[in-house]
């Protein structure tokens, strides 16, 4: 008995133990080769890696991009028309997503561009979208950029209320330092 209590001691200190010589995975490796799959025609492959990022909470840059990657893939992917609402679906929703201020140029630029893309893509086919839903996408897209300059305006605004307020708030905050300087000096003297 006690030959097999040291033997599977001995096993169980041989054994690697949980999370050791298992490599942790890299999301910006992955996504990486994400990107690398996308460029090289792999749409399926880099959907399903960019789906897995997009879902990472942890790194929500990464996530927001992984995002923008698997739109473009699913609009890629995209061959009937169900495909590409569901491609342009998720556009709008990383369009929803992204802030005002990105560190380099804005991809949102081609937006209102997709719709057209889908409809000019192919001469012989007819077109993925019809005249109407083309307008239709088109005006969503202006109304977003619409609401998003509104929003940036009403920002600003408010910093530059709070910027008075805070002007405000210190000036009479000097004043009452003040009368209460002026009211000590008045008890002194009286």
């Amino acid at each position: 008995m006690l030959i097999l209590v040291l033997g599977l001691a001995g096993c169980s200190f041989f054994a690697p133990r949980p999370g050791e010589g298992q490599q942790q995975p890299d999301p910006q490796a992955d996504y990486v080769l994400a990107v690398d799959s996308y460029l090289a025609g792999q749409y399926e492959k880099a959907a399903s890696i960019f789906q897995r990022l997009a879902g990472d909470v942890t790194a929500p840059v990464l996530a927001r991009k992984a995002y923008f990657g698997l739109a473009c893939a699913r609009l890629a992917m995209a061959k009937t028309p169900e495909d590409l609402h569901a491609g342009l679906s998720l556009w709008n929703t990383w369009v929803q997503m992204t802030p005002e201020s990105l560190p380099s140029e804005d991809p949102r630029l081609i937006t209102p561009l997709l719709p057209r893309l889908a409809a000019s893509s192919s001469q012989s086919s007819p077109p993925l979208l019809s005249g109407v839903e083309i307008d239709r996408e088109l005006a969503r897209s202006q109304r977003l950029a619409g609401c998003q300059e509104e929003s940036g305006k009403t920002k600003d605004l408010l910093r530059r209320k709070t910027a008075e307020a805070e002007a405000l708030r210190s000036q009479l905050n000097a004043l009452e330092r003040l009368h209460q300087e002026i009211s000590h000096k008045k008890k002194g003297l009286e």
